[in-house]
């Protein structure tokens, strides 16, 4: 078989963008295909390469579902020829006969055909695609099949896929996920408080987490929606710093004649470090069994951004922690095939000892320590911990007590009905890294692929934001969402109260809506014998940003003042609008109106070419809800998955 016939193939299993996505990453035909058809957890390869395992595709005619002991016995057979992964493409004689129905249907599951456009890039959904990538041929027996299953991945046929309303509303109902409650903050009137005080984060989880819901119409729970989070995740037209850490930009947006909204948008400097010693710690037990694909992705993304001299090292816990590979030096293609078939090994089986396995990471991450580079564990898991440390104060606990390894924690959740949210946030809180959901093969591209160095390098921490309004021009103020980032003014200065991470060319979004003052009369201290003495003071407020360097203990602290209450309708503040709206629609919020609806959709056709194309697919999909009434939502109907 020809590499044209392969792709032919893959095209016809709905494959192709998958594939063409690995061959973006630098991969080769052959260890694309490879990692196209071959998904870790299914199989056990111990004993066989990746050119191997392309040499059992093309004698089968793409078509493989071999046990170990069926390419064992090729193998033996001289059928499985050693060195098929040179440049120069093998000669096979007629492909073995495959009796297998197609695999992988057009459009995701669950879905009107109508809505496949919109959702071509989900390739990744539970509900779309079965969790292992096993092609039919020459079918296992029963007993083979049953052994399988004992590895921990499961294993469905097509149509078992394809679940029914009633099955996925079945599966939401015992449905596990757990996320932070969110309780949201009234106005707050400047002339008591003219101070708002927050942890500044670049986070994106929240936004993952909701486009794949949306995805794959399951409902969203308003726990789910971190406004701050969700604007974080979209794209804007920015101005990045060269010799300050950070630049702040600020911008205002009329809403009515007394009302405005402000949009902050805090840009974190680009640095590049030359050496990275990664630490992949990948949960490898059962509830992990329906990521494996997604997984894959993500750890393929990373070893493909090592260069020559860099540690990679990767670790798997379930029941007990394994180191996989410890310090390994890439120093060309062939280490980072050795490391993608020792991916493709691994087995999926057994509970969750996350707590062992931070510790291990640690351990390897801190004894191979590369002065002046990215030393960075990565963790990959639905945050479902049901062993060892399992509660929150104890994860907290962990994490501190392992800050002084001066090493660098970031989390990649995946996963759904069984996710735990609010474990990972503490995790890369406390761990100084960032913290984002992967779902589909969008996500990977964008939150690991396009950000990758925001994800491994870490330029400052503890990042804090405090905005003082001018209580002349400004009569009330709300800030939209960081309902569970609030600080008290205090807080500010206070360099023992830790906040969060900016990773290189990060950058943090925080929206206010403003009541302005009118007329000239003094401001109202809300006390019977004074009055507030202010300044006479035109400007609308001033924004301070305090950080840490990374490796640092000591605070900075920049400020940038708003220097006009002056109105402009900026794509960015434009986008953000519409984020902002989107979010309260879908908490079901009693916050917006008709009125901001119908701003959201004027502001949606206004919107520039170039600020559609850095959002494209994810504005689109988001902006669509505006359109939606709350029973096309499923807001306040119980459990039933969205209807669309």
């Amino acid at each position: 078989m020809d590499r044209i016939e392969l792709e032919e193939i893959i095209r016809r299993r709905d494959r192709k963008e998958l594939y063409d996505y690995y061959l973006s990453l630098g991969y080769d035909h052959r260890t694309a295909a490879v990692l196209t058809l071959f998904t870790y957890g299914g199989y056990r390869f111990e004993k066989l390469s990746l050119s191997e395992l392309y040499d059992a595709i093309c004698l089968c005619g793409g078509e493989v579902n071999l046990s170990p002991e069926d390419l064992e016995q090729l193998r033996r057979h001289g059928s499985l020829r050693p060195g098929c992964g040179s440049s120069s493409e093998p000669e096979y004689s007629a492909p073995m006969p495959c009796s297998a129905a197609p695999l992988y249907s057009s459009a995701p599951v669950g879905v009107p055909e109508s809505e496949e456009e919109g959702l071509a890039d989900g390739i990744f959904g539970e509900e779309a695609f079965p969790d292992s990538v096993a092609l039919p041929c020459s079918a296992p027996s029963p007993q083979r099949r049953s052994a399988s299953f004992s590895m921990g991945a499961r294993r469905r046929m097509p149509q078992q896929s394809r679940r029914m309303p009633q099955q996925s509303r079945r599966m939401r109902e015992h449905a596990t996920d757990e996320y932070e409650p969110i309780e949201e903050k009234d106005a707050r009137g400047t002339a008591a408080e003219p101070t708002s005080t927050f942890r500044m984060t670049t986070n994106t989880a929240s936004a993952g987490v909701i486009l794949n819901q949306l995805r794959n119409g399951r409902r969203i729970d308003r726990s789910m929606v971190r406004i701050e989070e969700m604007l974080n995740y979209f794209r804007y037209e920015s101005v990045i710093p060269v010799d300050e850490m950070f630049r702040v930009s600020c911008e205002v947006m009329d809403a009515d004649d007394n009302r405005k909204y402000l949009y902050i948008n805090v840009q974190g400097r680009r640095e590049v470090r030359e050496r990275q010693n990664i630490v992949i710690l990948l949960d490898v037990s059962g509830s992990m069994s329906g990521n494996a694909e997604q997984t894959q992705a993500i750890v393929a993304t990373v070893i493909s951004k090592l260069g020559n001299g860099d540690r990679l090292s990767l670790v798997t816990y379930s029941s007990s922690d394994i180191v996989e590979m410890e310090a390994f030096v890439i120093n060309g293609p062939e280490d980072r095939i050795r490391a993608l078939e020792k991916l493709l090994s691994i087995e999926i089986e057994g509970w969750t000892n996350g707590s062992e396995g931070i510790e291990t990471a640690y351990r390897i991450g801190k004894k191979y320590y590369i002065e002046g580079g990215n030393n960075q564990v990565i963790l990959i898991t639905d945050g479902d911990l049901n062993f060892g440390i399992t509660d929150k104060g104890g994860l907290e606990e962990l994490i501190e007590r392992r800050k002084k390894d001066r090493l660098f924690l970031s989390v990649i959740g995946t996963g759904l009905s069984n996710y735990k949210d609010d474990k990972l946030e503490v995790l890369s809180k406390h761990g100084n890294g960032v913290y984002r959901t992967v779902n589909s093969l969008s996500d990977v591209k964008k939150s690991i692929d396009e950000e990758y160095a925001s994800l491994v390098n870490i330029i400052a921490k503890d990042v804090k934001a405090q905005v003082e309004f001018n209580p002349e021009i400004v009569r009330s103020y709300r800030l939209l969402g960081f309902e569970n980032r609030a600080l008290a003014r205090e807080d500010f200065t206070n360099d023992k109260v830790i906040s969060e991470p900016f990773g290189s060319g990060g950058y943090g979004v925080a929206v206010y809506e403003l009541e302005m003052k009118t007329g000239s009369a003094p401001v109202d201290s809300g006390l019977k014998y004074s009055r507030m003495v202010t300044t006479g003071s035109r400007e609308l407020g001033t924004v301070r940003i305090r950080y840490k360097e990374p490796l640092e203990d000591v605070s900075h602290e920049i400020e940038a003042v708003i220097e006009t209450a002056d109105a402009s309708y900026s794509d960015n503040l434009r986008l953000a609008f519409i984020v902002y709206v989107c979010a309260e629609k879908l908490r079901g919020s009693p916050r917006i109106s008709a009125k901001e609806i119908h701003l959201a959709r004027r502001l949606y056709s206004e919107l520039g070419s170039s600020i559609r194309e850095k959002n494209s697919a994810d504005l689109y999909k988001l902006a669509a809800i505006l359109d939606k009434s709350e029973a096309e939502l499923g807001i306040g109907i119980g459990e039933d998955p969205f209807p669309w």
